[in-house]
């Protein structure tokens, strides 16, 4: 049971509609009085009024289809803003891996041809800049005895 929603009798019910934690709510699907009445392409259901007052099936799935519709654009976001982080933390350990391998003494054309980039590019993009520390990294203690 949700707070603040009023409890109605399964006969006192109109109709039903989707919503969301956002504040959306969908259209109203209503609840049709007789068999006759009922119109799936109006947006009108029958349940009779002895029955347990819950949307039919094909009519849930419809108000699930009109919310995933509404939450598609902060699904999108959301998958688009991990694709980021993963770049971003791709983009560090590329820049570290680069940063060991010119240490160990690779050349500019080697780490290009490693990359799929020139000689030119990799020394521009990776020349005379240090080496990104990440946040998770651990700090690691010097060896015992020294």
């Amino acid at each position: 049971m949700m707070p603040d929603y009023e409890v109605v009798p399964d006969n006192e019910v109109v109709g039903w509609r989707g919503q969301c934690s956002c504040g959306w709510q969908g259209d109203r699907w209503d609840r049709a009085a007789s068999p006759a009445a009922a119109d799936f392409n109006h947006r009108r259901d029958y349940i009779a009024p002895e029955e347990s007052a819950h949307a039919s099936p094909k009519v849930e799935d419809a108000i699930h289809n009109e919310w995933k519709a509404h939450i598609a654009p902060s699904e999108a976001l959301l998958g688009l803003e991990a694709a980021a982080r993963d770049y971003n933390q791709a983009g560090h350990r590329l820049a570290k891996t680069v940063a060991a391998a010119k240490a160990s003494g690779a050349s500019w054309a080697d780490i290009g041809r490693a990359v799929g980039i020139s000689r030119q590019s990799a020394h521009e993009r990776w020349a005379d800049k240090p080496a990104p520390l990440l946040a998770e990294e651990p700090h690691r203690r010097p060896p015992d005895g020294d």
